[in-house]
């Protein structure tokens, strides 16, 4: 809870024209917002950028910030707007391949043998092409839960939707994936 009132603190100073309180706020969720962005795009050289429009539209919006809600879960939603737009204009130009995806951070450098580390790469491509491969209305709750550790009520005020929907988005997203990469495991089961 003490997060929550120390950024309730910088937002206030943020409003009231204090820009070390908000350049303190941006430190504090980077990296958060950096990973939430990978995990939407798959692109871990673009996320900075991204992050740094998140960061610019929550700055030229704070003052339209009511404060119902934690200032982390606006800034998801201001996130997950920015993810929407990179992705339509992606699918507008070009969809991201396998290769890509694991060219843009998956292969992290490991000392294990060759054959391990193939297997390795290859289920953590197939994971994250099953993952941005997934509708968003699924692949957007998943993410927020599973990979950015938020709560069901949390992730469901992200998106502005019930929790009973939130849960079936998440339910419905497992059982896609679990076909998805049921070849990588002895036959499917887990």
């Amino acid at each position: 809870m003490k997060a929550l009132e120390e950024d309730r603190e910088l937002v206030r100073r943020a409003k009231d024209g204090d820009l070390p309180s908000f350049d303190l706020l941006v430190v504090r969720h980077h990296r958060s917002v950096i990973n939430l962005i990978y995990r939407f795009t798959g692109d871990f050289q673009g996320s900075e950028d991204l992050a740094q429009e998140t960061f610019l539209r929550a700055f030229r919006g704070l003052r339209r910030f009511k404060e119902r809600c934690a200032f982390f879960t606006w800034l998801y939603r201001i996130t997950f707007s920015v993810c929407q737009n990179h992705r339509r204009s992606l699918f507008r130009n070009r969809a991201v391949s396998l290769d890509e995806a694991v060219e843009t951070g998956l292969n992290h450098p490991r000392t294990e043998s060759a054959e391990a580390e193939f297997q390795r790469k290859s289920l953590s491509a197939a994971v994250h092409e099953a993952v941005t491969s997934l509708p968003e209305e699924q692949r957007a709750p998943l993410i927020l839960c599973r990979y950015q550790d938020l709560s069901y009520e949390e992730a469901a005020e992200i998106l502005k939707i019930s929790l009973p929907a939130l849960k079936s988005r998440i339910h419905r997203a497992r059982l896609t994936l679990k076909e998805k990469l049921a070849p990588f495991f002895d036959g499917g089961d887990e």
